[in-house]
């Protein structure tokens, strides 16, 4: 396995801002496969480091409230990470370990990303605004819309019947999400319960409204 090269990866990030980086984890996966990714780089040290994980977030989850952090280069925060990082494995005789520094490193960065995924008003205040659109669950709009229009316009139905109809398969569709995606973003559902909850509340308004306009 090749090792681990620390100047390399730090001159990769040298002019960039750390919120810069955050953005760029928060944009490239969905948060499902951020704490996948999150265990997973947790498992990639070595045993007797990975107890240390979750108070090396707790230490550096306590920058997060400095504004001017953020605007940091990325670098720099990069040599701080990694010299805490050493401080923390020296104890386990793992001071010299490169890839276990980095790891810790990508774990806090990683751990930043997850916290801010569904907070607005942190991503605010870190520098990161907007974000990429949701188009899969835009489009995916587009097959409860599509029966609304069929049921409106090629049966003679009523009001409460069309949008009954359209509101239950809105339900189908956020169950299948919820099961293949585990999110439903244009409406705001970050996680697999959310989508599920939405998605029988909406069947049964759906259900109800159809019978009402039967």
């Amino acid at each position: 396995m090749q090792s681990i090269n620390l100047p390399d990866l730090r001159a990769q990030f040298a002019g960039t801002r750390l919120r810069e980086l955050v953005q760029h984890h928060l944009r490239r996966q969905s948060q499902r496969r951020r704490i996948d990714g999150l265990q997973a780089t947790i498992n990639l040290l070595p045993e007797v480091a990975r107890g240390v994980a979750e108070g090396f977030i707790d230490r550096w989850n306590a920058h997060v409230y400095d504004q001017e952090f953020w605007e940091r280069d990325t670098s720099e925060v990069f040599d701080d990470i990694i010299a805490d990082a050493r401080t923390v494995l020296r104890p386990l005789d793992l001071e010299t370990d490169d890839e276990a520094a980095f790891n810790l490193f990508n774990i806090v960065v990683m751990n930043y990303a997850y916290s801010a995924y569904d907070q607005p008003k942190m991503r605010e205040f870190m520098g990161i605004l907007g974000g990429s659109f949701p188009w899969p669950s835009a489009l995916g709009l587009l097959y409860p819309i599509t029966a609304i229009v069929y049921v409106g316009t090629a049966t003679p139905a009523g009001a409460a019947m069309v949008v009954g109809y359209g509101i239950a398969n809105l339900g189908y569709l956020l169950f299948v999400a919820g099961v293949f995606g585990g999110t439903f973003q244009i409406l705001g559902l970050n996680n697999r319960w959310q989508v599920f909850a939405a998605a029988v509340a909406a069947f049964l308004l759906g259900t109800l409204l159809s019978n009402v306009g039967g």
